[in-house]
C-alpha cells in the first residue's frame, strides 16, 4: 500500500495514519524514517491516532530545498497538523525527533497540545552535543555495516540526505533559555539509561528547565531502544500513560 502524501513547502512529506482518537505524531530521528516506530505504533494505535511522517528528504519525503534545519523541519510539521486537522496532538520526538518538537513547541506555541522530548537537548553547543554529532558523522564516514545498511535502505536519496544532516547538526546553536522557558504546554522528558549520545544528565537538566514537565527514565535502554522491540513496549506503555493523563482534550479526556 502506497502512504499518503501531503505538499508541504514545496516537499511532499510522506506518512501514515492509522487507529482513531486523540491524535498523536511520532516524529522520528536523523538519518531514519517513520518506518522505524513499527514496534510502538500498533501499541500507540490500539487507543490513539497515530501519524508517523517521514521528515523532509527522509525516507520518502522530497525536499527540493537541498537543504535541512531543525526550525524547517518544525514548520514541516506544524503544517502537517495543520493540514490534517489534527486537534491539539500529542507530539512524540526521539533524537533530532525530539529536537525539532521542542523547535515546535517555540516556533508554533499553539500547533501541539503537549510533548514527549526523548533522547535530546535543546543546546547544542553548551551541552556539547555538536562535538558528539561530529564524532557520529566521523563514523558514518567509516563504512557500512549491516545497521547502516539497514538506514540507508529507508532514503530514496541517502548521500544527499547525509550532506543535508551534516550541515544541520554542525550549524545549529539550539534554543536559548527564554525558549525553552516559553514552552507553555505539558511535557514529558524521555530517557533511557544507558544513551550514549544524549547522557541522563541532560535529560534531567531539561526536565529542570521546562516549566510545566515530568521526567521518565527508562532502563536498560540505549539510543535505539525507543523503536526496538525489547524495550519498546515500556517506551509506548510510558507515551500512552502521558497521553492519557496530561494530551487528551476534554470531550474525549481518558481516565487515568
Amino acid at each position: 500500500m502506497t502512504a499518503p502524501r501531503l505538499a508541504v513547502d514545496g516537499a511532499d512529506l510522506a506518512y501514515t495514519d492509522q487507529g482513531s482518537g486523540h491524535p498523536i505524531v511520532l516524529v522520528h530521528g536523523a538519518l531514519s524514517s517513520g518506518a522505524v516506530w513499527g514496534p510502538l505504533l500498533p501499541m500507540l494505535a490500539e487507543q490513539f491516532r497515530v501519524v508517523a511522517p517521514d521528515s523532509r528528504g527522509h525516507g520518502h519525503s522530497t525536499n527540493p530545498r537541498g537543504e535541512l534545519s531543525y526550525p524547517l523541519l518544525a514548520d514541516d510539521l506544524a503544517a502537517l497538523i495543520a493540514e490534517l486537522g489534527l486537534d491539539a496532538p500529542l507530539v512524540v520526538g526521539w533524537s533530532d525527533g525530539g529536537q525539532i518538537a521542542a523547535e515546535l513547541a517555540a516556533r508554533h506555541p499553539r500547533a501541539a497540545g503537549a510533548l514527549v522530548i526523548g533522547g535530546a537537548h535543546p543546546d547544542f553547543v553548551g551541552s556539547g552535543l555538536r562535538e558528539v554529532h561530529r564524532g557520529l558523522l566521523g563514523e558514518l564516514d567509516g563504512g557500512a555495516d549491516d545497521e547502516l545498511r539497514e538506514l540507508i535502505a529507508l532514503h530514496d536519496d541517502w548521500p544527499a540526505l547525509l550532506r543535508q544532516t551534516a550541515g544541520m547538526w554542525l550549524g545549529y546553536d539550539g534554543l536559548d533559555d527564554a525558549q525553552i522557558a516559553s514552552v507553555a504546554v505539558p511535557t514529558l522528558v524521555l530517557a533511557a539509561d544507558r544513551d550514549e549520545l544524549v547522557g541522563l544528565d541532560l535529560a534531567v537538566d531539561l526536565f529542570r528547565r521546562l516549566p510545566d514537565t515530568e521526567l521518565a527514565v527508562v532502563p536498560g535502554a540505549r539510543h535505539e531502544s525507543p523503536v526496538g522491540s525489547e524495550r519498546g513496549p515500556l517506551f509506548a506503555a510510558l507515551i500512552t500513560d502521558f497521553a492519557r493523563r496530561r494530551a487528551c482534550t476534554e470531550a474525549g479526556r481518558a481516565q487515568p
